[in-house]
């Protein structure tokens, strides 16, 4: 008698799917951690149903796009996972960030709040009995993306003004998610805290990529209330920006005790500042990685602070990770050797396009300029000297503001800074710094640290005001602030 031919493996059809499988394998295991309690996986699950039948009965159908303002986590991964099985593709933004769109082409928003201003689609108010209605149990499939479609929209940080919309489909997504779990400790990790808002692809993607593998997520309203959240759940990784690093130093210099759980701190989207990781190593005693990511590309280059030596000093982000290929080029888009600066170029499993308006088809992106300035040493580490647009050239010598940004946050009472160039219709620009600090500073201690830093380019004007403005991952908006500054006259 033959046997039986071996049945083929269960295959996940999605990112939502392989959520919805932990939910039926291990229903009482903690998918969501927030401040006010736990979220189980089946309770996930039945949110999840109870959300695809509201959007449903919503009008929402398969082939639009609808927008997300909602502000409550849960809400937020529910209805994304409702509108993808239902074959809507959905796009996290803020109330401004609606106008990115132009057009009738954000069909629907659906928000938790106050509607967006001149919108002229249907804006759907979302209430708690959206998440709660019994729900029937769609067949896995029944509406699903096919392999180009169009299932998600991204907005990029938007430092040089309005985001820019870039565009996914089921496999980009796929490919993002699960290379998220070959960063650093993600694997090993079983609680994992996610710093960036869910509006943020980065927040998406920690917060999915948690729950594809069957891990728990964690999130808190503020940094103030990040560190109790990470101590109650004894997370054992925290995903950030590096201004929320500096954020939770802050409230973990104020006796809330330690994170003795903690073993791993992923932080990125800018540099990590010599005394930032002072501070850091002063409060919790786990590793800290840098990354170097981008919503066009992913995660592009990692490695923890100690693996980067010396080099982290003048801009080393990590090394290049296995799934993704640099190259820097000159002006005229030629590779130039390794070590010897240029703009860079990257290629990567996962890389998405930038989407226009009507598409629906996600077609294979050319390799991406993130416009940023650096070198590829051959080792494979990546050494990022700045934003190509930002950097200070004096002279054809570019210098990285965050370089002087790192002295001036070294002085006694400045406690956030910014630098960047101005035009002074001269044949060198003036460089303004901005900083944030007691009011007892001395403006010419500050001014001589950085006179004696061996570099060209140091500040020669230095203003004091109260904020430093960034966006929603921490990144400094040099534009607005130099806008703002020379056209108030400092």
């Amino acid at each position: 008698m033959l046997d039986a031919p071996p049945v083929a493996p269960e295959k996940l059809v999605s990112f939502v799917d392989a959520v919805l499988f932990h939910a039926s394998k291990s229903p009482h295991s903690p998918a969501i951690g927030l401040e006010s309690g736990v979220l189980t996986y089946a309770q996930l699950a039945d949110a999840i149903f109870a959300a695809t039948a509201a959007c449903e009965n919503a009008g929402l159908r398969p082939g639009s796009l609808a927008g997300l303002i909602i502000t409550d986590p849960v809400w937020h991964l529910c209805l994304v996972a409702a509108l993808y099985r239902l074959g809507v593709a959905s796009v996290s933004l803020s109330a401004d960030e609606v106008a990115v769109f132009a057009g009738s082409d954000l069909g629907a928003v659906l928000h938790d709040g106050t509607p967006p201003a001149k919108f002229a689609g249907s804006a759907i108010l979302v209430d708690p009995t959206w998440f709660t209605h019994r729900a029937s149990i769609m067949r896995a499939g029944d509406n699903a993306f096919r392999a180009h479609d169009l299932c998600r929209v991204a907005l990029s940080s938007g430092t040089t003004g309005m985001p820019k919309p870039i565009a996914m489909d089921s496999q980009i997504l796929w490919h993002r998610l699960t290379t998220y779990s070959l960063r650093g400790r993600f694997a090993a990790s079983e609680r994992i805290y996610c710093g960036p808002q869910l509006r943020s692809h980065f927040g998406f993607a920690i917060a999915f990529s948690a729950l594809v593998y069957g891990k728990m997520v964690c999130f808190s309203n503020s940094a103030g209330t990040s560190v109790p959240v990470m101590s109650y759940f004894k997370v054992d990784l925290a995903i950030i920006s590096v201004f929320q690093l500096s954020g939770i130093v802050d409230v973990l210099s104020k006796n809330y005790g330690g994170l003795s759980g903690l073993r791993e701190i992923q932080a990125g989207g800018a540099l990590i500042s010599d005394v930032l990781l002072q501070r850091t190593r002063a409060c919790v005693s786990s590793e800290i990685v840098s990354a170097y990511a981008s919503t066009e590309a992913g995660t592009v280059a990692f490695a923890p602070v100690e693996q980067l030596g010396e080099a982290r000093g003048e801009g080393a982000v990590g090394f290049v990770v296995p799934w993704a290929s640099v190259d820097v080029v000159d002006d005229d888009n030629k590779r130039v050797p390794a070590g010897r600066d240029g703009n860079i170029r990257i290629n990567t499993l996962g890389l998405a396009p930038a989407y226009t308006p009507g598409m629906r088809q996600v077609a294979t992106p050319v390799p991406f300029f993130p416009g940023d300035f650096g070198r590829l040493l051959n080792n494979g580490m990546l050494v990022v000297s700045g934003r190509s647009t930002e950097l200070i050239n004096i002279g054809g010598n570019k210098i990285s503001p965050d370089r002087f940004e790192n002295i001036l946050m070294q002085c006694e009472g400045v406690r956030d800074a910014a630098v960047f160039s101005v035009d002074i219709k001269s044949a060198l620009p003036q460089v303004w710094a901005a900083i944030v600090a007691d009011q007892n500073v001395n403006m010419t201690e500050i001014m001589k640290r950085c006179f004696a830093a061996p570099m060209i380019g140091a500040p020669t004007v230095i203003r004091s005001i109260a904020v430093i403005p960034r966006n929603s991952a921490g990144k400094i908006l040099r534009d607005q602030l130099r806008n703002e500054l020379t056209k108030s006259g400092g």
